[in-house]
């Protein structure tokens, strides 16, 4: 498998790992470690700053102008998380892409063992290692390590059942042509990450390697309180939060026989009782830390 110490400018690496980052001073660093640490070195970093305002850009730069396989991209305005997402998959090279965020890190054989697998399985569209949230590193017993194989039903059943705890599953390194067929990256609805998990389980098998390892920061949206409310854009959504989700798999469900078809539906259902209940909890917990326990203190 290729692996080259050194390449030219003008050769296309293997794989294209795209970071959007904004405002992340704190955390961007580290992040940048973990990958240049890689014993897999034919890539390329593509780390796109959204106009951050705090010293986000110097750090970057710094480690840009160490390293050619760096790529540092300055937007004049802020694309929106979604749209700068969507920038660096557009500006890849590689056969292979990866997202990466900016508080996340990897173990060094991360890319390693996930190309290497996909370079001999042709027939499998993903890969991706055992995953975990920052702290829970020497807690094996924590790590997720679901694959998404077998029948389109079985993949995609295995997907829902698991969907709460498959930021690996977004976060993996996957084949570049066919996410680039995937038209969710750049859109900002809730569980948008899901639709492109599932785009992916429609068109292949996702493998999760036995060694190897992906810490997630726990600083993004989906973490926060109000994420509810961030990605809300319609009335529907009060009662379906997973409505644009439901839809999209609703369509991808299409080929599935009626028996499959409506044992996905009804995890679909489930999903968005649960999130429905997670709402109005989170809302109604808010509403009472804002306005009625600030009145009894």
């Amino acid at each position: 498998m290729p692996n080259m110490k050194k390449r030219g400018r003008d050769t296309p690496p293997l794989v294209t790992v795209g970071l959007p980052v904004y405002n992340g001073e704190l955390t961007v660093g580290r992040a940048i470690v973990s990958l240049l640490s890689q014993s897999f070195f034919n890539f390329e970093l593509i780390v796109s700053d959204n106009a951050s305002i705090d010293g986000t850009e110097a750090i970057c730069r710094a480690f840009a102008a160490k390293d050619s396989r760096i790529r540092y991209v300055r937007q004049e305005t802020n694309l929106g998380a979604a749209g700068n997402f969507r920038f660096v998959l557009q500006e890849a090279r590689g056969r292979y892409f990866m997202w990466a965020a900016s508080d996340d890190s990897r173990s060094p054989d991360f890319l390693m063992q996930n190309v290497e697998f996909l370079e001999a399985n042709p027939d499998y569209i993903a890969s991706t290692c055992p995953n975990c949230f920052e702290g829970e590193e020497d807690k094996p017993a924590l790590f997720v390590d679901f694959s998404v194989q077998g029948s389109l039903a079985a993949r995609y059943l295995q997907f829902l059942r698991n969907c709460w705890k498959s930021h690996g599953i977004f976060y993996s390194v996957m084949r570049t042509a066919t996410i680039r067929e995937c038209d969710i990256p750049g859109q900002a609805f809730t569980a948008a990450d899901w639709a492109v998990d599932l785009f992916l389980a429609s068109r292949g098998s996702i493998h999760r390697t036995e060694r190897g390892v992906a810490v997630f920061g726990r600083q993004g949206i989906s973490n926060q309180s109000n994420a509810w409310r961030v990605f809300r854009s319609r009335p529907v959504e009060l009662v379906l939060p997973f409505y644009r989700f439901s839809l999209y798999a609703l369509g991808l469900m299409k080929p599935l026989p009626w028996g499959p078809w409506f044992k996905v539906l009804g995890l679909l259902v489930m999903l968005n009782l649960k999130a429905s209940f997670d709402q109005t909890y989170a809302g109604a917990y808010a509403f009472y830390r804002q306005y009625i326990r600030s009145t009894w203190q």
